[in-house]
């Protein structure tokens, strides 16, 4: 019976001291803020996420979607530059990321206005490495055309 139970112990600490960190090289994003609610369509907005990275090499390529009730369209994703955080290559980063969005941002109405309509975005991050996060969904926004 000792024999059984040292066996025992020994094997979860076995399985306990080869346990990798969680983190690992992929990248995670998570949604933290848009810095007004509603926006406004002619004055942009910043939208705040969360950012961690196991090896820290998070600084390719931010890429967006914006998904509108009103006038869907197909899902084309837009890529925009991580900012410069090479400072913490090779060791585990946690930041935060303020993708900023401007007038030209949002559609133009043209010959069918709309005064309102709502927004959310499908956002991934992609590190040096080719690694991608998974693909997040952000919180509807009501967009208010001037």
């Amino acid at each position: 019976m000792k024999k059984i139970a040292f066996l025992s112990l020994f094997s979860l600490l076995a399985v306990g001291a080869c346990k990798k960190d969680s983190l690992g090289t992929k990248p995670v994003i998570t949604f933290k803020s848009y810095s007004s609610s509603p926006v406004s369509a002619d004055a942009g907005m910043d939208v705040t996420f969360n950012v961690t990275d196991g090896d820290g090499d998070i600084e390719n390529t931010f890429n967006f979607a914006a998904i509108y009730d009103v006038a869907p369209t197909d899902t084309a994703f837009e890529a925009r530059p991580m900012p410069g955080l090479d400072a913490h290559k090779g060791t585990k980063l946690t930041a935060e990321v303020i993708l900023q969005l401007i007038n030209t941002d949002f559609p133009q109405i043209g010959a069918n206005p709309v005064e309102k309509d709502s927004v959310h975005y499908l956002v991934f991050i992609e590190d040096d490495a080719g690694n991608k996060s998974d693909t997040i969904v952000t919180p509807k926004l009501e967009v208010i055309y001037p």
